[in-house]
């Protein structure tokens, strides 16, 4: 079964430290909304994360119901 955090893995590119600095992200650039591929550019620039670790932390993200998805879009989700 696989684990959120493993301690094999570096903690930088872990689902909640990426979904963290996905929402910090959002929240900077005070929009209703960012693209998909906006995103994961400018998280791939400044955290140097990889695809997969973009994908995995909008998961996280998408799990709490943190954010949500629309067509090629996240926004926050107003809670």
């Amino acid at each position: 079964m696989p684990s959120l955090i493993s301690k094999d893995d570096d903690l930088a590119t872990s689902a909640p430290v990426i979904g963290f600095a996905i929402l910090k992200l959002l929240k900077e650039k005070e929009l209703s909304r960012v693209s998909i591929f906006e995103l994961a550019r400018e998280i791939k620039k400044r955290d140097k994360a990889g695809v997969r670790g973009v994908y995995y932390g909008m998961l996280f993200l998408y799990s709490l119901g943190l954010i949500e998805f629309h067509a090629p879009y996240v926004s926050l989700n107003n809670v």
